[in-house]
């Protein structure tokens, strides 16, 4: 116990460490106290494993419940081993690359190591946290809270901006990344230094998964998963089975970083004539807006968003990037069921792997809307926004804008400039917004397509709906009712405050409500000139939108116990 203690108090020495390090300008000397104090914690850190392995009354049970801790420190304690046999390759490589002395490099890695175990320290309070008797829902949501706090206390630190930021900017602007909105209120590739890009990108990462998902994964590699664990994020996956929560958590997150390097990857060799400052600013922003795409976030580190100078229309850039932002908006269950699909072998085999029907639904809804939204902005910009261009270009344009208001945010024309029924279709596409289970906000696709089927099923006189042979549940369809309409009222709530607070048109604030609300990230242009009692509510917006109204609404009420009783019927009129 005392032991723990002791560990503790470096970890907390060790993070104050990095934060004034990092986070704070000090002269040379103060550099090289803090690295020493990473160095310290970093033996100390070692000293602490080996004497908890030797002590351990099962030893070989303790290293496999805490077997990534050691396979890190084992790392460390080889690359430091094999120093004198590899020291002239390992500077050379730093040379090239410019990465600073290799003593750096090792220091670096103690940083790693730390703020990793400092992770496992908070996956082990995760683990406490689910014991407790605490709504899901609320945990869900304070979870984005947390990081979105925690994120803006980090935007706040002076070597994160150029020129400072203030506090209600700092807070915006953590949201919108973890909330995977894209909507800001300073320029991401002016205001922020390299350090405080670096956060946002984690904060992007964070928020397009969702911190409960990050720090259950950990939670496999650093030991098992408690069934109350499990339960918890059953509740959160939407899995119907407990066992496959596991492999789906898995599935999540490492689909997830293929995904984003391999978009990284594809995107370094595409840019093309987008000018950068240096071969390093070329990959972080590969990286950046790979990951920024996936999320579904929006963020870009150009002023002008894609529509900068050899990115607009570059038939390479644009297809990477749109095809990042569907297969993020189309959600890691669809994903994994398409990549389990076996055409092949027995029947009874096929039907195992078959396409289920909420991947089906998702497949159809969103490549319909990607078409229809396609087609009438090319029609109904082609001597607006799209004047001037090539129609094949003007084709690429459309495809785009019409694959970005699946709540990606990013844009390659202008959409201030956008004629009136134009933004309207773009209302109606982004409160659709992408998939359940996905980066994305908006009511979902499954949500719009089982509301727009069921009334068509009462208008023909069928009581249920169903969908690729199966039948959808009516506490599914009601569900859908539910979060339409309560994803309305959180628009027009929205629409009503920023009506008191600014002076813009009707049309640029519906079309903000509905942009944050979606956590979309497009806009009219308004968004720089908001006051901060709008920027406050489009804040809470962002915030409901990503968790999603039901997920608030459940966290806010009791549920009420079923009754033993019924009522005598009588009929209301509607309609």
């Amino acid at each position: 116990m005392r032991i723990n203690k002791v560990m503790l108090l470096l970890l907390l020495l060790a993070l104050l460490s990095l934060v004034l390090e990092y986070g704070f300008y000090f002269p040379p000397a103060y550099q090289e106290i803090f690295q020493a104090v990473d160095v310290l914690v970093l033996l100390v850190f070692m000293l602490q494993q080996a004497v908890k392995l030797l002590i351990a009354p099962h030893r070989k049970n303790y290293l496999l419940e805490r077997r990534f801790e050691y396979l890190l420190t084992a790392f460390l304690l080889i690359s430091v081993g094999l120093y004198p046999f590899t020291g002239d390759v390992f500077h050379d490589v730093v040379r090239r690359w410019r990465l600073g002395s290799l003593s750096s490099i090792y220091i670096i890695i103690a940083q790693s190591i730390i703020l990793l175990d400092i992770l496992f320290t908070a996956v082990r309070f995760s683990r406490r946290l689910s014991s407790l008797r605490i709504q899901p829902a609320r945990l869900f949501i304070a979870s984005f809270v947390l990081v979105i706090l925690l994120g803006s206390l980090a935007l706040l630190l002076p070597r994160a901006t150029v020129d400072g930021i203030s506090v209600v900017d700092a807070l915006f602007t953590s949201t919108s990344a973890v909330c995977v909105t894209g909507l800001i209120v300073v320029d991401t590739g002016t205001a922020f230094t390299s350090f405080g890009q670096i956060i946002l990108l984690f904060l992007i990462q964070v928020g397009g998964l969702g911190l409960m998902t990050f720090t259950t994964f950990f939670a496999i590699f650093s030991g098992r998963l408690s069934i109350k664990e499990r339960v918890l994020m059953q509740e959160f996956l939407s899995r119907e089975n407990l066992g496959q929560v596991r492999g789906t958590l898995r599935n999540i997150v490492l689909v997830t970083l293929i995904i984003e390097a391999i978009g990284a990857v594809l995107l370094y060799a595409s840019w093309g004539d987008v000018a950068f400052t240096s071969e390093r600013a070329k990959i972080f922003s590969s990286i950046f807006h790979s990951v920024s795409s996936f999320c579904n976030a929006g963020f870009s580190l150009f002023t002008e968003n894609l529509a900068v100078s050899g990115a607009a229309m570059n038939v390479r850039v644009n297809l990477i990037v749109a095809s990042l932002i569907i297969l993020g908006g189309l959600g890691f269950i669809v994903i994994v069921n398409i990549a389990s699909v076996r055409p092949w072998g027995r029947p009874e085999n096929r039907l195992r792997y078959r396409l289920a029907a909420h991947t089906r639904l998702v497949l159809s809804t969103s490549g319909i809307l990607i078409a229809t939204g396609a087609v009438l902005f090319f029609l109904l910009e082609y001597h607006a926004s799209l004047e001037g261009l090539r129609w094949t270009d003007k084709i690429l344009a459309s495809f785009f804008q019409s694959v970005t208001t699946r709540t990606a945010g990013f844009n390659t024309t202008d959409t201030g400039a956008m004629t009136v029924p134009t933004s309207l279709l773009f209302i109606v596409l982004m409160f659709i917004g992408a998939s359940p289970g996905s980066t994305g906000g908006g009511i979902k696709t499954t949500t719009a397509s089982l509301v727009f089927l069921s009334a068509i099923n009462y208008i023909r006189g069928k009581p249920t709906v169903e969908i690729a042979h199966r039948r959808v549940l009516t506490t599914t369809v009601e569900r859908a009712y539910a979060a339409l309409l309560f994803g309305l009222a959180l628009v027009v709530l929205s629409i009503f405050f920023l009506s008191l607070f600014e002076p813009f048109a009707l049309l640029d604030l519906i079309f903000e409500c509905f942009s944050a609300a979606a956590t979309v990230g497009l806009s009219r242009g308004i968004t720089f000139g908001l006051s901060d009692p709008s920027k406050i509510v489009l804040i809470f917006t962002m915030l409901i939108g990503r968790v999603g109204t039901l997920t608030m609404m459940m966290a806010l009420t009791r549920r009420v116990a079923l009754s033993r009783y019924d009522y005598p019927t009588e009929q209301i009129i509607v309609g």
